[in-house]
């Protein structure tokens, strides 16, 4: 899986009703700050060789395609799941070139449709196991991730994006 950005916690401990209600809170809390962002700051990396506002949110629409994927396979059984060249994702989908509402409006919708998957998972396969890009990992803990994942990138897009307001 590469960088990871929280512990696993005991994965029998975990709720997928709390995870989901959790992932719906950073939504509803990033949604109003980033549907401000003009469509050119949006375009604007935070420095040379940096990603834009558009693709930092695009980088996390495909964070959400692929961990969608993993989550549903997940609870069918063990496999091992790829991982993804990330940079390589965000260039040939162009998001920087994309209107600003359509990449935010898609990176919602995909994290709505997770926030409700998220919230069907049967608790009991939250100890369900996967190799993912070559790393062994709980259903429980990619859920985790996921979501430290997003707050992460948000955080940091916040500070440089809405300085004063992080």
């Amino acid at each position: 899986m590469g960088v990871t950005y929280t512990q696993p916690s005991d994965p029998e401990q975990l709720d997928p009703v709390e995870l989901s209600e959790h992932l719906a809170a950073v939504l509803r809390s990033a949604v109003p700050w980033l549907a401000i962002l003009s469509e050119s700051d949006a375009a604007v990396p935070e420095r040379a060789g940096k990603w834009s506002a558009k693709e930092i949110v695009g980088h996390l629409v495909d964070s959400a395609i692929n961990n969608l994927s993993r989550i549903v396979r997940m609870q069918i059984g063990p496999e091992r799941l790829p991982g993804y060249a990330q940079d390589a994702w965000v260039e040939l989908q162009r998001y920087r070139e994309r209107e600003w509402s359509e990449v935010l409006a898609l990176w919602f919708a995909l994290n709505e449709h997770l926030v409700w998957t998220i919230r069907h998972v049967d608790r009991r396969s939250m100890k369900n196991q996967a190799q993912v890009a070559g790393e062994v990992v709980t259903l429980g803990f990619l859920i985790e991730d996921y979501i430290a994942h997003m707050e992460h990138h948000l955080a940091a897009l916040k500070a440089w994006s809405r300085p004063g307001e992080a």
